[in-house]
């Protein structure tokens, strides 16, 4: 169209010339307009905040997590949420597991550095979080084994790592070692907070997984314990078939070993890393440690997700080798993650009416983590979950993949050892029954429950 316009207006323009005589007219020029680019939106900053142990080698590897995803996220162009686009400001700072630190910190993370959402639990305990971010309507996802997030007054916290649903590791483990024909069990435990917690947890786990093996005794020990000759022969003395150490973590080999020298040629439930088992291996034989079974939290070894791998495989290359020690402590970051994406908003109440109902788990680099309500403590609120686990056994010297823990074994065994079913019948009969990942076998049925058509 223009060069018909312009072709028209020379032939005009010539014509004139020739019948009018007129003189040749001064050429213009047209200026090129100059055209200014549109302004695109500055990117905002989504921050995040974490307190962590740094003097803790789990503390250390889940900071390097959490540094990495913000990198990853940033550096691929940021994070599209909604409308916008933001950048990840990571703030995380050293409380060196000391409480009161953590406290400090996270007051200056919600009252100095405007944090909204925040990664674990800062002080261990989420009633004292709770003192600094309900006021403030900040959202907390961390841990929790002291059952006090669960608390309905409490309402933007979350824990993915609660370890209240978390039975079916141990049930799924003393379901096994049943199967073997076993008929009693010492329990091995570390004399402190976390070993006589451990310690109630398996027994009770015990009398609902294995009800026909005897629980002959618990026989605590010093963390600091370097020689575990008298530890062994105590459990010798009680003559068990199985001795059960699961959590049961100082000390390393020394137990083992111990008992090996002893003559003790019965079953165990370890504690095993790579570490460890070659220091087992090296001082029994691998025909002794056949057989065991013990948790896996390395998801190099059993994870099949493409988008795991990847994020496996970008570790590796940002920190130049693969640790495992901070991968089921990340929880927390992947149950977020899910929430923000699904829901497109960073806006609080938005995030929280999403967790409060979540409507499927999120994926983790161990497992599917799931949020389920605790109706036995009169909150509706799909509060408590916890990570899937994996299952190794020893095969030739090495603890190879075994088998997943699924949320439905950790949901369900956790109800019966707690003696629940009729609370949660009610719940569930008036508000449904929870939906699993369609790809998860678990071993536990709500069948085995005595509720039919559910599975």
């Amino acid at each position: 169209m223009k060069k018909l316009f312009l072709g028209a207006l020379v032939v005009i323009l010539v014509v004139g010339l020739i019948l009018g005589g007129c003189p040749k007219p001064e050429q213009t020029t047209t200026p090129t307009p100059t055209l200014t680019p549109t302004p695109t939106a500055p990117y905002k900053v989504l921050k995040i905040g974490s307190i962590l142990g740094l003097n803790m080698t789990s503390g250390v590897e889940t900071k390097k997590w959490f540094d990495l995803f913000a990198k990853l996220i940033n550096e691929q162009g940021g994070w599209k949420i909604g409308a916008d686009t933001y950048d990840i400001d990571m703030i995380i700072y050293d409380s060196e597991n000391d409480a009161i630190k953590g406290k400090s910190y996270l007051e200056k993370l919600v009252l100095q550095d405007g944090v909204k959402f925040i990664l674990g639990s800062p002080t261990g305990n989420p009633a004292t979080d709770a003192e600094v971010t309900e006021p403030n309507k900040v959202i907390c996802l961390g841990m929790d084994a002291l059952n006090n997030s669960a608390d309905p007054e409490i309402q933007y916290y979350w824990t993915p790592n609660g370890m209240f649903f978390g039975r079916g590791y141990s049930y799924n483990l003393y379901t096994d070692v049943a199967a073997t024909g076993v008929k009693s069990y010492v329990s091995l435990k570390t004399d402190d907070m976390l070993g006589h917690f451990t310690d109630g947890w398996g027994n009770t786990t015990w009398a609902v997984a294995a009800p026909d093996v005897k629980y002959l005794e618990t026989v605590f020990y010093d963390p600091s314990t370097v020689d575990f000759g008298p530890v062994a022969t105590k459990i010798m003395s009680l003559n068990p078939d199985v001795v059960d150490c699961a959590f049961a973590i100082a000390g390393g080999a020394g137990v083992y070993n111990a008992l090996y020298d002893a003559g003790y040629k019965g079953t165990f439930l370890p504690v095993l890393d790579i570490d460890i088992l070659n220091s087992i291996v090296t001082h029994c034989g691998k025909e002794y440690v056949e057989g065991w079974e013990s948790g896996l939290s390395d998801p190099k070894t059993f994870q099949t997700d493409p988008g795991m791998l990847a994020l496996i495989d970008a570790y590796t290359e940002e920190y130049g080798t693969w640790q495992s020690d901070g991968c089921v402590w990340i929880a927390p970051w992947f149950v977020l993650k899910d929430a923000i994406d699904n829901a497109q908003s960073v806006d609080v109440e938005v995030i929280k009416a999403y967790l409060d109902n979540q409507p499927h788990p999120a994926r983790t680099l161990t497992g599917y983590c799931q949020l389920f309500a605790r109706p036995e403590k009169d909150n509706l609120r799909t509060v408590s979950g916890e990570s899937a686990e994996f299952i190794g056994i020893v095969k030739d010297g090495e603890l190879v993949p075994f088998k997943a823990t699924a949320v439905k074994d950790h949901y369900l065994a956790t109800i019966l050892c707690y003696d629940l079913l009729d609370v949660y019948k009610a719940y569930w009969e008036e508000y449904g029954y929870p939906e699993f990942p369609a790809d998860q076998t678990s071993v536990l049925k709500f069948s085995d429950l005595g509720i039919t058509g559910q599975d």
